[in-house]
């Protein structure tokens, strides 16, 4: 099994792994947040205008428009508040609504009294502030992700392969109405890479365009999966589907895996393919010390038969470790006799008899027996 076998097999099943919890809910965590130094004080008239922002981009969520981006403010001057969510455009209504709930949740009781706050989730993300940030590009502050395995093999094609599915990725998202694209390309035979670009809806062709080249110039795509985040805009890459393919959406109401049978369904994996792992690397060292054991004995009965009449004294058994190949020689090792084998089939062994040197295979040893 060649290494690039064996590392795409082991992608395989870490893809298989993590593509299951793409079934899971917001709920099971955010990907990331942001909270400004600057505050407000509790109980204020902006803080009352926060809550009203929040309750009225929920409410939207909840008035059945298939519309994934929104934005409002809330108060006048100088305790306006600029809100807005987005969903990612292929995620339902009902997603989108639970994770703007989420959203809403996680920024109050995260980002306390913050004037200016944003958090990401996968389905969605949510952002207000203190000043305009509408139609605005705004490429700070920015979170990269990297998945723990980077690319050991191909690395040249496959970093190629990211940045050209992102690109034409973002050429399609800076002129599609939901600012929202994805493509994939196959990577390996049975492999295939997965990315996903989006801007806010309320940016110009240009801004999105050029918000999503910054964050893919920003990207190292060494990683086997990565994204970075943007106020403005956001991309991702994965080794596994991380988003729906068809772009449909799935009756309201239906219930999603739950995280215990994610568990339950991860872990079996997990553990095949440390086993995987485990047993491939104890067959292979089986496999090669087996494959001397019959020559060894041999040779040994050949070496301790005090009759055999090619055999001195101080015959002493010890093992070779060959300088260029990865398996061990053998040997019987004395100044008149050197046996070895490993390279092939054949045991070669050199000694001499009453002065005439000579040369026996494995076939032309005779049992002392």
């Amino acid at each position: 099994m060649s290494s690039f076998q064996f590392f795409m097999i082991f992608v395989c099943l870490l893809s298989l792994s993590s593509s299951l919890f793409t079934f899971t809910s917001a709920a099971d965590g955010t990907r990331d947040q942001f909270c400004s130094e600057e505050s407000f004080s509790r109980n204020s008239t902006y803080q009352s205008n926060i809550n009203l922002l929040l309750s009225s981009l929920q409410r939207y969520t909840e008035s059945g428009y298939d519309k994934r981006f929104y934005r409002t403010t809330e108060g006048q001057d100088p305790n306006m508040v600029y809100g807005l969510f987005q969903c990612r455009g292929d995620v339902n209504t009902t997603i989108c609504q639970d994770c703007v709930t989420l959203a809403s949740t996680y920024i109050t009781q995260n980002c306390p009294a913050k004037k200016e706050a944003l958090v990401w989730y996968d389905e969605c993300y949510l952002r207000y502030s203190n000043v305009t940030i509408f139609s605005i590009p705004v490429q700070n502050p920015r979170i990269v992700t990297y998945n723990l395995f980077n690319i050991t093999v191909e690395t040249n094609r496959f970093q190629k392969l990211v940045l050209s599915l992102l690109k034409e990725a973002t050429t399609q998202a800076a002129n599609d109405p939901k600012y929202f694209a994805t493509r994939k390309g196959n990577f390996a035979t049975s492999q295939t890479l997965y990315s996903l670009v989006q801007c806010a809806e309320d940016l110009s062709n240009n801004d999105c365009s050029n918000c999503l080249e910054e964050a893919i110039s920003s990207l190292e795509t060494i990683a086997i999966g990565a994204s970075i985040l943007f106020p403005s805009c956001n991309c991702r890459y994965e080794l596994y589907p991380f988003y729906n393919e068809n772009l449909t959406t799935s009756p309201p109401g239906k219930s999603r895996i739950s995280s215990s049978i994610i568990i339950a369904i991860v872990a079996p994996i997990t553990i095949a393919a440390v086993l995987f792992l485990a047993g491939y690397c104890f067959l292979t060292r089986r496999a090669r010390k087996k494959y001397y054991t019959a020559q060894e004995e041999f040779v040994l009965k050949i070496a301790m038969n005090p009759n055999n009449k090619y055999l001195y004294n101080n015959t002493k058994y010890k093992h070779i470790r060959a300088e260029n190949d990865e398996t061990y020689h053998h040997g019987i090792i004395n100044p008149q006799i050197k046996c070895y084998g490993g390279c092939s089939s054949v045991i070669e062994t050199s000694f001499r008899d009453n002065g005439t040197a000579s040369s026996l295979s494995c076939t032309d040893f005779v049992d002392p027996e």
